[in-house]
């Protein structure tokens, strides 16, 4: 079983207890955004990557001006803001890539230019191309919402910090971005990130520094301390006390709030913090549910509730992510060359009683909403990420051409919209809008496909 980012949502699913017109969306006044608008927002996590690789691609012009002309023109976001409701975009403000070339096979693996190319040393034309992004970003009339990590192997993840640490090696951590490393990998290991001080230090570090860049950025409005953070482990999967009382979720909500209370000491009282994560519930909710299976996930590491509602959190909004739909999978190649079969969804947390049609996920997704909204109470909440597939059959579980795919997934994105925003959310976010290079064959979106989900 190699190492995907969905097949880990997927996996151990055994131990799992577990159309509506734009305009009709409600408006609400939220104290971190400078105007009564709603955040109609889209996930383009790639920004710093693709702008650095522009700025490297034409080293003879004003980096300045490149940039600019790649998000307006090239990436197609100043038609976006002009011509629909997407005003927000969510971002990663990191890059834990090794700056190395490894070769595989036959084949040279190089990487883009971290923002650290050693534990200690900050890559400042990283940084400042960062800077230029997000300022020219609000200049467009963008609301901003950085990430500042991530808990996947994606531009580093948690296992890069291990390490630089010592923990793992960096043949490792190679072998698990080219995906010859099974789930296991990160069941031994991950609460080793939340528990060593040394990393603790490193990571505080790094997004401290980063922070300090664009922190004082008018139109910034939430920042994720860490995208899908997770205390999978073995100590989880068996629901077993890791040390001095604690078990997974009780050390990675305090791994979070720590992160969230320096956090908020470096930002204006405006700017809304968030764990980032989906919404995994280590307690049943109490509602009755029909199609959402309402158990403990207490096989994740992590919980909503205690990241948010515990007395001495630090964290100002929750954040939920969605991807209810079948199973649906495509065979792939990584960058490394290594062939493997990418699944996604959450096709495991519909209840057994009810039919494997389209209709039995969007009802899904409408309890994942009303669910996570009731367990976060009262505080401020948001849609992450959103996002649905469907495949070409059960036979061929390929997803559906995109043309078809789109003309059923703008209602469902529209009418997932209209719920949240009824249940008070503060912002919906789609997953996600192309890149020039980074493209998601399962939820990809072009400008002219979100102009349609949100029109003006």
């Amino acid at each position: 079983m190699y190492l995907t980012r969905r097949k880990i949502v997927k996996s151990l699913a055994h131990f799992t207890v577990a159309s509506s017109a734009c305009q009709l969306l409600p408006t609400f006044v939220a104290s971190s955004v400078q105007s009564n608008e709603p955040l109609y927002g889209i996930n383009a996590y790639y920004l710093l990557i693709e702008s650095y690789r522009k700025a490297k691609q034409n080293p003879n012009v004003n980096v300045r001006q490149t940039i600019i002309k790649y998000l307006e023109d090239d990436l197609g976001l100043a038609r976006l803001r002009d011509k629909s409701k997407v005003n927000a975009i969510r971002f990663w403000a990191f890059n834990n890539y090794p700056s190395v070339t490894k070769t595989v096979g036959e084949k040279e693996v190089s990487f883009d230019t971290p923002l650290w190319s050693t534990a200690n040393q900050l890559e400042k034309q990283v940084l400042e191309i960062l800077q230029i992004m997000m300022q020219h970003l609000a200049e467009m009339g963008f609301y901003l919402v950085p990430v500042l990590s991530n808990y996947w192997i994606g531009y580093g993840g948690i296992l890069r910090y291990l390490e630089w640490a010592g923990r793992i090696t960096q043949d490792e951590w190679f072998d698990a971005y080219c995906n010859l490393k099974s789930e296991e990998f990160y069941l031994k290991y991950s609460i080793d990130f939340y528990t060593i001080s040394e990393i603790e230090k490193l990571f505080h570090k790094h997004v401290i520094s980063v922070l300090n860049s664009f922190r004082n950025n008018p139109k910034l409005v939430i920042v994720d301390v860490m995208n899908e953070p997770r205390g999978k482990s073995h100590y989880s999967v068996s629901n077993q006390i890791v040390r001095d009382g604690l078990y997974s979720h009780q050390i990675v909500a305090r791994w979070l709030n720590r992160q969230a209370a320096s956090l908020k000491e470096n930002l204006p009282s405006t700017v809304s913090l968030t764990s980032g994560e989906e919404g995994w519930l280590l307690s049943p909710v109490d509602l009755s549910l029909n199609y959402l299976k309402n158990e403990s996930q207490y096989y994740e590491g992590i919980d909503l509730k205690t990241n948010l509602l515990a007395k001495n959190s630090a964290f100002t909004m929750g954040s939920i992510h969605m991807y209810p739909h079948e199973l649906v999978e495509l065979p792939k190649v990584n960058d490394c060359g290594k062939k493997y079969t990418e699944q996604r969804g959450w096709y495991y947390l519909l209840q057994p009683n009810q039919p494997q049609i389209p209709k039995s996920y969007i009802k899904m997704g409408d309890e994942w909403l009303k669910s996570r909204a009731v367990a976060i109470a009262n505080k401020p909440w948001y849609v992450g990420e959103m996002g649905w597939c469907r495949s070409q059959s059960q036979e061929n579980r390929s997803p559906l051409p995109a043309t078809a795919l789109q003309e059923e997934r703008s209602k469902i994105y529209r009418h997932w919209a209209e719920q949240a925003f009824a249940m008070g959310a503060r912002g919906v976010f789609l997953w996600g809008l192309d890149g020039l290079q980074h493209r998601d064959e399962f939820y990809g979106l072009n400008s002219t496909q979100v102009m349609a989900i949100f029109p003006k």
